[in-house]
């Protein structure tokens, strides 16, 4: 993906460049990470996976960097200090284009360039290192010191590129950062961003308990730094910060995440700071991160209609309640029945939000008004295959969404089967809709015909190399969004189900809790098929009282 340059309007910059397509390569880092810890039997996931999409939002949207030309002089700099999260960052060099992912099995391994911490690459350590590496990392606390050095070097050869440092938290331990950090205020060194991976553990046990930080924003501004906090594993949150610099100051951005994120049993626990999972779990383990979901209230739905302040209210639950992104039914009167937003409507609850907008275009004519719902900021944008009179209008209107960083979808109605071209351009499609009503009003039930035709459809997409998302819309409740999760679906648009409810918290909460639960439940299942269920209880057993599910 690489750095996107939206040109005059810089609002534009404050979208994540094909949202999805940033998704999916985080979800790629982690299973790549996973597979050479696992092959090498030693490595670091928790630090890893906390740190994923902030490697994977530097490196596929906000550094302006050629892989191929590691030593440009106008490159912009990673530095990771937190160098212990080698698998993670090493993956993310792989999927960029630094060196085949085939070689991550060698991690760890007698003369492999992928050693326990990265090395520096250069010309003579070519055969020790990989192409994109800065700096080499080994002892904690010295990476924002080197960050420093580089940006002051590139502050007296006139280059305006910036220096991004990773930061372990248990690494502010270390007196050295602290020197560090006032050097960076004295020389307001405005090229300089550090992010802060505050996932509250280090190598021995929770920092709090070891060496309490907090409260670490006021520090970090008593140095005369520019603090924000965000969710790091929020890209919505992410990328605007690190988009967003202060003037003749340093930036940090204090990132709120969780030690093994994404593995359930890793997930803020101490004891996976430093230590492999068994190669006889790898499968269960990729498919517990390829089973990551998404939860997309549509606010058409409830009793109160689509007045401006319901919508207001409905994104706001929404948000505050956990779900994953905003479901916007945009719908003409023409090719559906009823009307509903206009993008004027959208472009004023882009304000309140940073959670992306899924806007589902149930017009005639879209590529007439595709300019208008990208000013409006939605983040994804998906047509009918039924107005794509044919590929060549399709293919202008992928490359319109593309080129201006939203992520294109294509959907199809419950009757329609999926164009033979769309096989084509499945690397440019972002996601794609199966719809499981008629399109047109908000509350129908489920078309029970519409699930065998996506359990033949979805495995002969990634029989074709797809990797994007497939989104559930239509009828999606309790009743119906295990079988179309088990289908292969990851985004459930939901409206009736959630804002039916007097209770949206309740709602969210009982949708997630069931997914997981029947994930959770699906793995006990396939480690007895692999013969390995009485080991993969070990481990997992916290897991499994919590979702209340009998082990025996």
């Amino acid at each position: 993906m690489g750095s996107v340059h939206f040109g005059e309007d810089e609002k534009k910059m404050y979208f994540v460049n094909r949202y999805l397509k940033l998704k999916e390569k985080i979800k790629e880092i982690r299973i790549l990470a996973l597979t050479g810890i696992t092959e090498a039997g030693s490595g670091h996931p928790g630090a890893s996976f906390s740190a994923a999409e902030i490697m994977g939002s530097l490196y596929f949207q906000i550094m302006d960097i050629d892989i191929s030309n590691p030593t440009s002089s106008q490159r912009d700099y990673f530095i990771n200090s937190k160098a212990h999260s080698a698998p993670g960052y090493y993956a993310t060099l792989s999927l960029a284009g630094s060196f085949p992912k085939e070689e991550m099995k060698t991690l760890r391994k007698l003369n492999s360039r992928l050693q326990g911490h990265p090395v520096r690459y250069s010309e003579h350590q070519k055969h020790h290192s990989v192409p994109g590496i800065e700096y080499s990392g080994g002892s904690e606390g010295i990476g924002l010191s080197v960050s420093i050095g580089l940006c002051l070097a590139n502050r007296l050869d006139k280059h305006e590129n910036t220096v991004y440092c990773l930061l372990g938290d248990g690494e502010t331990n270390e007196g050295q950062v602290w020197e560090a950090s006032m050097a960076a205020a004295k020389y307001k060194l405005d090229n300089l961003v550090a992010i802060l991976d505050r996932n509250k553990i280090q190598q021995d046990g929770f920092t709090e308990d070891i060496m309490p930080i907090d409260p670490i924003k006021e520090k970090w501004s008593s140095f005369n730094w520019d603090v924000v906090e965000i969710n790091g594993h929020k890209i919505e949150q992410l990328v605007p910060e690190l988009l967003n610099r202060p003037p003749n100051k340093p930036k940090i951005i204090i990132a709120n995440t969780i030690k093994g994120n994404g593995i359930k049993h890793m997930a803020n626990n101490p004891q996976w700071h430093g230590k492999a999972p068994s190669k006889k779990h790898l499968p269960l383990l990729i498919e517990e991160l390829e089973g990551e979901y998404m939860i997309a209230p549509s606010i058409i739905a409830g009793a109160t209609g689509i007045e401006e302040k319901s919508l207001i209210e409905k994104v706001e639950l929404a948000e505050k309640f956990g779900a994953d992104m905003i479901h916007l039914d945009v719908m003409d009167g023409k090719f559906v029945p009823n009307t509903t937003f206009s993008f004027d409507m959208i472009k004023n609850l882009r304000g309140i939000t940073k959670l992306p907008f899924d806007a589902h275009l149930m017009i005639e004519k879209p590529g007439t008004y595709l300019d208008s719902f990208i000013d409006a900021g939605c983040d994804i944008i998906t047509v009918h295959s039924e107005v794509s009179q044919n590929e060549k209008e399709y293919e202008s209107m992928n490359s319109k969404l593309i080129s201006n960083g939203v992520s294109p979808g294509l959907a199809i109605n419950p009757a329609t089967d999926l164009p033979d071209w769309i096989f084509s351009h499945l690397g440019d499609l972002d996601v794609l809709i199966i719809m499981s009503v008629n399109p047109g009003f908000a509350g129908q039930k489920f078309i029970p015909d519409v699930l065998p035709k996506m359990k033949t459809l979805i495995p002969k997409l990634r029989e074709n190399g797809y990797k994007g998302y497939i989104e559930a819309d239509g009828g999606i409740d309790q009743s119906t969004i295990i079988s179309t999760y088990e289908a292969g679906c990851r985004i459930f648009v939901m409206g009736n189900a959630i804002f039916g409810s007097n209770d949206v918290a309740d709602r969210i909460s009982e949708t997630k809790f069931n997914l997981d639960s029947h994930l959770e439940q699906t793995l006990l299942d396939n480690s007895h098929k692999m013969n390995i269920r009485e080991d993969w209880i070990k481990g997992r057993k916290t897991i499994l009282d919590r979702y209340e599910i009998k082990s025996v």
